[in-house]
């Protein structure tokens, strides 16, 4: 029996905004892209080192991993 307290749980539908990012924050990302949806229900996107094709490469990229379960 393992008796080691769990200190982080896995990706979830139920998380905040907030504890999204603070996940993403521990993950020693070398490149980023937020999407989101202000209040207004507007999109809003940032990311970090990227013009738009490369931040479509991306989007493209998790369509693959969103489709095939995350196998790569």
């Amino acid at each position: 029996m393992n008796n080691q307290k769990v200190i982080e749980l896995p990706a979830s539908v139920n998380y905040t905004p907030e504890q999204a990012l603070h996940s993403a924050l521990k993950a020693n990302l070398t490149d980023v892209m937020v999407l989101g949806y202000d209040e207004d229900g507007e999109l809003f996107v940032r990311s970090s080192k990227m013009n738009r094709a490369e931040g479509l490469f991306m989007v493209e990229k998790a369509k693959e991993w969103t489709m095939y379960g995350g196998l790569e």
